[in-house]
């Protein structure tokens, strides 16, 4: 189980707060997320609706990279720097 996306999903959904979270038993996670199957929250329709796919996470920069050039190959990994 993924615990953090089940706790990211409450927060968000739900504004739970994760001290409440820890308070919920597994069986009433289980139940919203059954209902949420019919009736999704508002941030997952529209993740559908505007067809929003999760970023990559980004690639850790290593600490011996003293030059910083590391990072700057990470934010742009194809090489191409787009303007505007």
């Amino acid at each position: 189980m993924d615990f953090g996306l089940i706790y990211a999903r409450l927060m968000t959904a739900c504004g739970f707060t994760p001290t409440e979270i820890d308070e919920m038993s597994l069986a009433d996670v289980i139940a919203l997320f059954a209902y949420w199957r019919q009736h999704p929250p508002v941030n997952e329709i529209l993740q559908c609706v505007y067809r929003l796919e999760p970023k990559p996470e980004p690639k850790a920069v290593s600490r011996d990279d003293p030059s910083g050039i590391g990072a700057l190959i990470a934010r742009f990994p194809d090489g191409q720097v787009k303007a505007g």
